[in-house]
């Protein structure tokens, strides 16, 4: 039968079938749906790489068309960005204006609300929240001030431990917030060193590839 003989499409995901492109490459990897399919693709990968210079210089090429497009994507953003801001300013702008055409022109209701409408739509002006300006913080007053001080944990511990327990928790009761950050660059070079520290090991780097 016509039916017996026909070919059917393969659905296997190898390199050969699909190398046309490394982005369809890629592509077909994301389209795998089993862990199996994934790994025989780059295994077909990792035979190119060792026994076919063309293909070599094709995966360094694709891995630079894919960092061009990572920096193109980059610029991409610093534009769309700028041109955010632009339309901030624009919007800024044009509410102004128009809040002071309303205050200008538009008489308070009962309500003591100024307001335009349109057919569909209406503008209205309301107060923001009173704010504070601080216009300089050396004459604020040490009782509306918090102090933000970084210094090492040893340290702070010592400090609480130099006074009475009293003080120590009412200290404690007065800390807004407090964070303890491990220093990673102390760290490093103690664990270089030899050094065993509780809590914390040395990670070795792992290997990067380098396009050349």
């Amino acid at each position: 039968m016509a039916t017996d003989i026909a070919l059917r499409p393969s659905t296997t995901c190898t390199l050969y079938g699909i190398e046309d492109t490394l982005a369809a490459l890629v592509t077909s990897i994301d389209l795998c749906e089993s862990a199996e399919a994934r790994t025989a693709i780059l295994a077909d990968i990792g035979e190119a790489l060792r026994t076919a210079r063309e293909k070599r210089d094709r995966i360094v090429a694709f891995l630079r068309h894919c960092a061009d497009q990572e920096n193109f994507a980059d610029e991409e953003i610093a534009r769309l960005e700028k041109r955010k801001q632009q339309i901030g300013r624009v919007r800024g702008e044009l509410e102004q204006y128009v809040i002071g055409v309303i205050q200008r022109f538009v008489a308070p209701d009962r309500k003591g609300i100024q307001r335009l409408d349109g057919n569909v739509s209406a503008m209205r002006l309301q107060k923001n929240p009173d704010a504070v300006l601080v216009t300089d913080i050396a004459l604020v007053p040490l009782a509306f001030k918090d102090a933000v001080v970084t210094l090492p944990a040893y340290a702070w511990e010592a400090l609480l431990n130099r006074v009475g327990s009293e003080d120590r928790k009412e200290f404690e009761r007065l800390v807004k917030r407090l964070e303890y950050r491990p220093d990673k660059r102390e760290l490093a070079k103690e664990l270089k060193a030899g050094t065993t520290i509780a809590g914390a090991d040395l990670q070795f780097g792992d290997m990067r590839l380098v396009v050349s």
